[in-house]
C-alpha cells in the first residue's frame, strides 16, 4: 500500500515551487532493497532498486525531467507475472515521454500483475502528470494543483488520498517560499508520518478487511505482518530550476517501537 501526492505551483503565482513531490513506500520490511543513490549504469538516474524482483518504485532523472512512480493495484495474480518494477527502470532511462514509451511497452504490461503508473514530465516550467493503468489500460491526464495516488484507480480513490490530498494543498500553500524550504520538508514528512485513520472506507474495508484499520493512515505500521511504510520521498523544484530530493529510510526493524530513520539527499541545477 503505497501512495504519492504531487502539486503543480505553476498555476500558483505567489508559489517559489513549480513541482512538490510527497511519497510513502509501504512494502514488507524483510524484502531486500538498496536505498535511493545514482545508478552506477546510468548516472541520470536517481532511485532506489529492489534486489528482489528488479527495478525500482520510484525514479528521477533530473537530466531528462523525468519522474516515474509506480504503485500497485489490487487484482488477480498472473502466473509467471513480470516484474513491475522493470516498468518504471524503463522508463527513466530511456528518453522517450510517457504516450509513445507506454505504446512500445504494453505487450510487457500485460505480463505484469496489475499497476498503477504516473510520471511527471517538464516539471520545471510546465508539470505534466499522468497515470497509467494496465487494468484498464487507460492513460489519464491530471493537471489540478494537487492531486493524490495510492493502490485503486484515480476515478476511485481511497479515503485517505481523498484527505491527503487537502493537506498537501494546506502545506504547500503555506510554505511555499524558498525561505520556507527547511520549514517546508519538515511539514511535508510530518504529513507522511501521519497515523491518522480515514475511516469509514468500504473499499479498502471490503479489500483487507484484517488489516484495514491499519491501511487507512497515510503512515502505514502492521508489526505483526512485518509490514509497513518503509521509505518517504520528496522531491522539490523551484520555478529557477533549482532540484531537492530528500529521502528517508528505515534503517532498521528490529525495533519497530523506536525505530532507526536514516535520510539521503540530493541537489541539482536544472
Amino acid at each position: 500500500m503505497c501512495i504519492l501526492f504531487t502539486y503543480n505551483g505553476v498555476v500558483d503565482e505567489d508559489s517559489d515551487y513549480s513541482f512538490i513531490l510527497a511519497s510513502n513506500r509501504d512494502e514488507f520490511y524483510d524484502r531486500p532493497a538498496d536505498k535511493m543513490a545514482v545508478w552506477s549504469d546510468d548516472p541520470n538516474v536517481v532511485a532506489g532498486r529492489d534486489l528482489e524482483a528488479g527495478g525500482t518504485w520510484l525514479a528521477v532523472s533530473p537530466l531528462r525531467k523525468k519522474i516515474g512512480v509506480l504503485l500497485n493495484l489490487p487484482g488477480s495474480t498472473k502466473l509467471n507475472s513480470q516484474s513491475r518494477g522493470k516498468v518504471v527502470s524503463d522508463y527513466i532511462k530511456c528518453e522517450a515521454p510517457t504516450k509513445e514509451y507506454i505504446e512500445s511497452t504494453k505487450s510487457y504490461f500485460k505480463e505484469c500483475n496489475d499497476f498503477l503508473f504516473v510520471t511527471v514530465e517538464d516539471f520545471v516550467k510546465s508539470p505534466l502528470i499522468q497515470a497509467y493503468n494496465n487494468s484498464t489500460c487507460t492513460l489519464t491526464e491530471h493537471r489540478s494543483k494537487c492531486e493524490g495516488f495510492g493502490n485503486c484507480l484515480p476515478r476511485t480513490p481511497l479515503k485517505k488520498v481523498e484527505g491527503g490530498k487537502n493537506v498537501m494543498q494546506e502545506i504547500c500553500n503555506k510554505f511555499n517560499k524558498l525561505t520556507m524550504k527547511d520549514e517546508l520538508v519538515n511539514e511535508l514528512i510530518k504529513f507522511l508520518k501521519s497515523d491518522q485513520r480515514h475511516l469509514p472506507d468500504q473499499l479498502l474495508e471490503k479489500r483487507r478487511p484484517d488489516s484495514y484499520k491499519e491501511l487507512s493512515s497515510i503512515f502505514v505500521s502492521i508489526p505483526r505482518g512485518r509490514y509497513g511504510t518503509r521509505t518517504h520521498t520528496l522531491v522539490l523544484v523551484t520555478k529557477s530550476g533549482k532540484m531537492d530530493i530528500v529521502e528517508i529510510d528505515l534503517k532498521s526493524s528490529d525495533d519497530l517501537l523506536n525505530p532507526e530513520w536514516e535520510t539521503t539527499k540530493f541537489q541539482y541545477s536544472l
